[in-house]
């Protein structure tokens, strides 16, 4: 695939409810993310039996850009990077994040019928789900299953309906797909001899709040060795103040929240 039209992506998105971005990683950069994951998964696996949560997110890991470093390269800028802004219609943060496998013959929670978004917000564009392929996606290894914007539904879903008619999407290690928030959606089962590992990042406009508040994990001055993409994109531009002494500030580039963030 040639060179990928913002627009035309987007309008996608609105027609259909997703879209597929080929190519958007190379594989070797593929691998190194998953190592950084498996190194350190143990670390998630630990506060998850700290905390004796449901042992159907034993799979899944949240936040991993606050331990695995090699995740950040991920959201540098990339061919979805304009894609999300123009289907947003501007500044945009990373809302959460997480890595999850699909293992054969196991339980997770990924498998039901689900939102990623909690309250359904109708037409409104205020969210951006993507899956970044870390293994291949197909019907057999449980590639997911979505309902497309014309068959989707305000309420959830019976299974029959539903799986009479979603979609399957099928994908290659590296490539992106990109879908509206507001869509119901299933892992398939795993049929195969190997675990599905995707990557799952949410974008929102910047008013919404942050699942984590990345700035305060990283820290106030994390910012200053960004680029100006990853200062936005963690929510930099768009903090809460917590005093009155930063609240006020005479001039916008010295605001907790930017002019610009909607």
């Amino acid at each position: 695939m040639g060179i990928i039209n913002p627009q035309e992506a987007a309008k996608t998105i609105e027609e259909k409810g997703w879209t597929l971005i080929p190519g958007v990683y190379a594989e070797e950069f593929i691998e190194k993310v998953k190592k950084d994951y498996f190194d350190n998964k143990h670390i998630f696996l630990d506060i998850q039996k700290k905390k004796h949560m449901n042992s159907r997110s034993h799979d899944v890991g949240f936040h991993t850009i606050t331990v695995c470093k090699s995740h950040l390269e991920l959201f540098e800028p990339n061919k979805t990077s304009e894609i999300i802004s123009e289907y947003l219609g501007g500044p945009y943060v990373l809302n959460t994040m997480s890595i999850s496998e699909l293992v054969p013959n196991t339980d997770i929670y990924t498998l039901s019928i689900h939102r990623d978004i909690r309250s359904f917000q109708g037409a409104s564009k205020l969210w951006l789900l993507s899956v970044i392929m870390l293994t291949d996606s197909t019907i057999e290894n449980g590639a997911t299953w979505i309902l497309e914007k014309d068959k989707n539904t305000v309420d959830k879903p019976d299974e029959e309906y539903f799986f009479n008619n979603a979609v399957r999407i099928e994908a290659k290690k590296g490539d992106v797909v990109l879908f509206d928030g507001n869509l119901w959606h299933s892992s398939g089962e795993n049929n195969s001899g190997e675990s599905r590992t995707i990557m799952t990042p949410v974008y929102s406009r910047p008013f919404i709040k942050q699942q984590l508040d990345y700035p305060r994990a990283f820290g106030p001055d994390f910012d200053k060795s960004c680029s100006e993409h990853m200062t936005q994109l963690l929510g930099y531009n768009a903090r809460t103040p917590k005093s009155l002494n930063e609240f006020y500030q005479k001039d916008a580039e010295d605001r907790f929240y930017k002019p610009n963030q909607g």
